[in-house]
């Protein structure tokens, strides 16, 4: 797509993933495009917690719609989302742990 969207070939990519790599399904949607250009979009804390905001962008959204997709990575990390494109990941321990040894 054009104006930064993510491709058709990402989204698939993300809805694909498998639920071995939840560090590198995280990364990758982080990473797709470059979506979320400033820090206060996407955080993360040292224990795994990672708050995302879609700032309402569209491609965004579907890129957290695509993630929402795939059951077994989503519901392995996803926490909470709220109201106006908000939402929380935990990854769990191990691959939390991944980050720090990469």
């Amino acid at each position: 797509m054009s104006d930064n969207y993510p491709s058709e070939n990402d989204l698939q990519c993300l809805r694909e993933w498998d639920f071995n790599d939840m560090r590198g399904w995280l990364d990758f949607a982080k990473a797709v495009g470059n979506y979320w250009p400033e820090d206060h979009f996407w955080t993360e804390e040292p224990d795994g917690t990672i708050f995302v905001s879609t700032g309402g962008w569209s491609g965004n959204e579907d890129i957290i719609d695509a993630m929402s997709d795939n059951f077994i990575c989503w519901t392995q990390c996803w926490q909470v989302h709220r109201r106006g494109g908000h939402y929380e990941f935990k990854l769990p321990v191990a691959a939390a742990a991944q980050k720090e040894t990469t």
